[in-house]
């Protein structure tokens, strides 16, 4: 099993990167590969709206450290998406690598359902964090949630809200449930 882990934190060891981990971690005990993209690290465009992925070819046609990570996620069985919720949304890193899974929509398609370039059968589990209230950005999850199945992926949402803003509070519970999740996601595969 190959997994693909992108994570948006502009901290290494943030909350939504720590809860990222412990999915992948528990997942290679388990025999999975993974592998990490840490987007802070990488040196990248957000989408350019050149349309280019739909008019020149079936991949986004920016050239950066975005599209060996873009590339992977055909061959990948579960993408790990894992970013911070800062002022309404996601903060930036990952928002701008999230506008590129643009190229992987398939603009030409029939009125099916089938609208994505990636092949069938793809979980995405995305791990998003914040500091307000539970429950309170319910809105941000429920739209990366609906833009990951229209990229054809089935989603499994983690969302940890209501966080104390030191980044070591205490997250045992999420941890916990990203392992649980990694357990039955990868014995199912």
């Amino acid at each position: 099993m190959n997994i693909v882990s992108i994570l948006g934190s502009p901290r290494k060891n943030g909350t939504s990167a720590r809860i990222a981990r412990a999915f992948t971690e528990t997942a290679a005990t388990y025999g999975a590969a993974v592998t990490d993209y840490s987007l802070n690290a990488m040196q990248y465009r957000g989408c350019q709206g050149c349309e280019g992925c739909h008019t020149r070819s079936d991949r986004c046609v920016l050239l950066d450290d975005v599209t060996p990570v873009l590339d992977r996620l055909h061959a990948a069985d579960i993408v790990v998406f894992a970013a911070p919720i800062y002022f309404g949304d996601t903060c930036g890193q990952f928002k701008s690598f999230f506008d590129r899974l643009w190229s992987l929509i398939r603009t030409d398609a029939p009125d099916d359902g089938e609208n994505s370039r990636l092949p069938p059968g793809k979980v995405a589990v995305l791990v998003l964090t914040h500091v307000d209230a539970a429950g309170a950005h319910t809105d941000v999850a429920e739209r990366y949630v609906r833009n990951l199945e229209f990229c054809g992926f089935e989603v499994r949402p983690l969302v940890a809200g209501g966080l104390r803003l030191q980044p070591n509070g205490d997250i045992d519970g999420h941890l916990r449930a990203a392992a649980a999740l990694a357990r039955e996601l990868v014995r199912a595969g």
